[in-house]
């Protein structure tokens, strides 16, 4: 399982809640918050599908990094559950 996985895999099931972020409108941003109150976000171009989710940025109070790592359309279907949900 790649990095890209293995984020979105814990995201979706621990996962707290999720919403769509504010973007460009040709982006989809995902924001799941994790039980720890971190921050995971994916991020796919609005026109793409589930093989189209990169997981970004990793946000913790005082610290955070940047990923620009794929996501395949196994976890990906699950990030494109969450959004239509929104």
């Amino acid at each position: 399982m790649n990095l890209g996985d293995q984020l979105a895999q814990q995201a979706l099931t621990t996962g707290k809640r999720a919403i769509l972020a504010a973007t460009p409108p040709d982006t989809v941003r995902l924001a799941i918050t994790l039980p720890d109150d971190s921050v995971q976000h994916f991020e796919r171009r609005a026109s793409g599908n589930e093989n189209d989710w990169r997981a970004t940025e990793f946000a913790t109070p005082g610290a955070g990094c940047i990923f620009d790592e794929p996501v395949t359309a196994e976890w990906g279907r699950g990030l494109n559950a969450l959004t239509l949900a929104r």
